[in-house]
């Protein structure tokens, strides 16, 4: 395993796996900000010169209870 350690301002973008859907970003990754790493997201833009947009935000976190999620019920219908 690597000895590498993440420093302030690093930034390492990989490659993304579209699975099909062309609005997923081109490439993710991470970047060390104040001390927190964030995720990244990046898409190439082609309209005559390629240039490239993103964003950055807070690591997603699946357990989250901040973040919207779809319900689904267990409940029986009555007949």
């Amino acid at each position: 395993m690597s000895d590498y350690e993440v420093k302030e301002g690093d930034i390492a973008l990989f490659v993304n796996d579209k699975e099909g859907n062309d609005n997923r970003p081109d490439l993710t990754g991470y970047a060390m900000i104040g001390g927190e790493k964030k995720d990244v997201s990046v898409w190439a833009k082609d309209s005559g010169k390629l240039r490239f947009s993103g964003k950055v935000q807070e690591p997603y976190n699946s357990g989250n209870s901040d973040r919207k999620t779809s319900q689904t019920s267990t409940e029986i219908p009555p007949f």
